[in-house]
């Protein structure tokens, strides 16, 4: 996975810059998958290479095979969904671009990442951090950026998931702090190897609760810029019923895993909120790209009234204080 580095610019989510390189990012997790998709099949080959001639004249039902094809499958699922989740960054970005200033002071505080024990804390709270980092950088504050990653590969370590979130990479944001560009790219980065390192290691639901932390994060801070009635802050928080719908979806390709119940039974509350959102539907568009890939176009928009947009932020709030309570 580090060999690619200097190949591709690659960054595709969950704390990726969606606006300004969406396509490279998505060559990256679509690598990632390849090689865990790879690693699965060159097992079920080698043990396949193992059966004997008896085996061969009394065949079993090829379980291992089945499951793994299984297995292949589900985590392209995964990939085509965690695709559809938007990054931190976007909300970030326009945060800054309708001339709001920077508060470190709503921020969840860098130094309480020690007081986080347990995964489910830990990993929406590495969520949160990269989502808080995101928003500083956007804002060109370098230092307070370089103190949310170290708090964000604390927690790496304590999950031991930090073979990511390395001293090689607080070294870069280091060196390019004057780069508000390079910032980006480099948090972008770290966060999308951390995700690929989750996967290739068997661990993929913990990224959903990392998504979901950055997710709700920005969505909590949308919310309190909202709340001035600036129009298009209203405007992107009522899109969120579409990431939120994906992100539920996301959760519920993992059954009932332990880790997973209770941050997606809180989103199907928030989910529930959201449909106080009403969908306009206008008129759908195909055509091609400079590269011949057919594009589709919509004229729908969603809108939102005071009373959902209220409650929607009181919510976010809400889950926000829970998860990063300790």
């Amino acid at each position: 996975m580090r060999a690619d580095k200097n190949e591709h610019y690659r960054l595709i989510h969950y704390l990726t810059v969606m606006i300004n390189h969406p396509k490279i990012l998505i060559m990256m997790q679509l690598k990632n998958a390849l090689r865990f998709t790879a690693i699965v099949c060159g097992i079920g080959l080698a043990m396949q290479s193992c059966q004997t001639n008896s085996d061969q004249q009394h065949a079993q039902p090829p379980v291992k095979e089945e499951v793994d094809s299984l297995q292949a499958a589900r985590t392209k699922e995964l990939e085509k969904i965690f695709f559809s989740i938007p990054s931190p960054v976007e909300m970030s970005s326009l945060i800054k671009e309708k001339g709001y200033q920077f508060d470190v002071g709503k921020l969840n505080p860098a130094e309480n990442v020690s007081k986080y024990t347990g995964e489910v804390k830990q990993a929406v709270n590495l969520g949160v951090y990269g989502a808080d980092l995101s928003y500083a950088a956007m804002f060109d504050q370098k230092q307070v950026t370089m103190e949310y990653f170290a708090s964000a590969q604390n927690l790496a370590k304590q999950m031991g998931v930090d073979g990511a979130l390395t001293n090689e990479i607080i070294e870069r944001l280091d060196r390019n702090q004057e780069s508000r560009d390079s910032l980006l790219k480099i948090v972008s980065e770290a966060y999308a190897d951390l995700n690929g390192y989750l996967k290739e290691n068997q661990r993929i639901e913990v990224s959903a609760l990392v998504v979901a932390g950055g997710w709700l994060e920005a969505l909590y801070l949308s919310s309190i810029y909202a709340a001035d009635g600036n129009a298009d802050m209203r405007q992107r928080i009522a899109e969120q019923k579409y990431a939120l719908n994906n992100l539920v979806d996301y959760f519920e390709k993992f059954g009932e895993h332990e880790n997973l119940k209770e941050m997606k039974a809180d989103l199907f509350v928030l989910r529930d909120i959201y449909n106080g959102a009403q969908e306009n539907k206008g008129k759908t568009s195909t055509g091609k790209d400079a590269n011949g890939v057919v594009t589709i176009g919509t004229t729908t928009t969603i809108t939102i009234d005071d009373a959902t947009l209220k409650a929607i932020a009181t919510k976010a709030t809400e889950l926000r204080n829970k998860y990063t309570s300790f």
